[in-house]
């Protein structure tokens, strides 16, 4: 997979998410800031992303994925 195609598709659930992958192949660090992570706490905000990212994982396209949430400033 690559830096692209994950900002697509996670941009694809959560529209207005700013996404910032650092890695290649299969193992990236995902940096996701959007509005709708907004009174949710940390642990609902990577549910919510690991959701998404679930059929590339199970699939093998994602192997090792580390997460960083945040709403905007």
């Amino acid at each position: 997979m690559n830096p692209v195609d994950l900002i697509q598709l996670i941009q694809a659930a959560i529209p207005d998410a700013i996404v910032h992958p650092e890695g290649e192949g299969c193992s990236f660090k995902i940096s996701v800031t959007s509005r709708e992570f907004v009174g949710k706490t940390l642990l609902q905000q990577h549910q919510m992303v690991n959701k998404i990212l679930a059929p590339a994982l199970a699939s093998g396209a994602l192997h090792a994925v580390t997460l960083n949430t945040q709403t905007p400033r």
